[in-house]
């Protein structure tokens, strides 16, 4: 005689992702949709910085427990509920700021690319989006539109010409055209667009060769880091005679430090 499996209790949700529009039901919207939809609200739920943090870490993920009608409501958890629910509120503040961002534009720019894709879905369903705490009658989280991302874009960035130095760790792509440079000074790789298919064959030429990439940036407002970059061409660096740099260096003027008899008791006086 078979065991009776003991039932696992279902989880109450924390959060419920509304896509709102008139006559919309969950098997009227695309699985892909979806998907960039739960996995955009899990990014802004956990705080994550792009910049930083490469994935959501376990602990701070969601789990999809349930899907209803009415709209179509996706019902989820979340591992670190009262985190999760400050996270959301804190960005739908911003969003409805008129103000000015203050020292919480970072944590707004660090969400664009989460609101990027929510705000592209809003426009590819015809919808807008809601993040709302679950079971509870009160105005959602956040609301999101097809026109947020542009808006916020053109308040938080800067664009212009601009020169990157790294090195090429890949080249290709199959949406488009891409080159991941991997950049001194910055965690994570840096993904740029290429201009056209030639110059992606000469940049797959220097693979693992630092190259100074010349092209035009999009920075976040304050921080001045780079959010998107396109190639338009490159160079090589060229590596000079280190004696040579430094004797020229010497008649800019170092040398004048050999006629200081006590450099550090020079030192301590001029910073007192």
């Amino acid at each position: 005689m078979a065991k009776k499996t003991a039932k696992t209790k279902r989880p109450e949700p924390t959060l419920e992702v509304r896509f709102v529009a008139p006559g919309l039901a969950p098997e009227k919207i695309p699985l892909r949709a979806v998907s960039d939809v739960l996995a955009a609200v899990q990014d802004l739920a956990s705080g994550r910085d792009p910049f930083e943090t490469p994935h959501v870490p376990p602990e701070k993920s969601i789990g999809l427990v349930d899907v209803r009608r009415g709209s179509a409501i996706y019902r989820c958890v979340a591992r670190a509920p009262e985190e999760a629910l400050s996270n959301l509120g804190r960005i739908g503040s911003l969003l409805m700021s008129e103000n000015g961002y203050g020292d919480d534009g970072d944590k707004l720019a660090a969400a664009l690319g989460s609101i990027h894709d929510l705000s592209a879905v809003a426009k590819q369903v015809g919808c807008r989006l809601e993040v709302a705490i679950a079971g509870v009658r009160k105005e959602p989280l956040v609301v999101i539109q097809a026109e947020d991302y542009q808006r916020l874009s053109k308040r938080l960035l800067l664009a212009g010409e601009t020169t990157v130095t790294g090195e090429v760790e890949r080249v290709g792509g199959v949406t488009g055209l891409r080159c991941a440079l991997r950049v001194p000074g910055r965690h994570r790789i840096l993904y740029c667009d290429v201009k056209d298919r030639s110059l992606a064959r000469r940049l797959g030429e220097h693979l693992y060769e630092d190259i100074v990439a010349l092209g035009e940036a999009k920075w976040i407002y304050r921080s001045w880091r780079i959010y998107k970059f396109t190639i338009n061409d490159f160079n090589q660096p060229r590596i000079g005679d280190s004696a040579s740099a430094i004797e020229n260096l010497r008649r800019a003027g170092l040398s004048a430090w050999d006629q200081i008899r006590n450099p550090e008791g020079y030192i301590r006086e001029f910073r007192s």
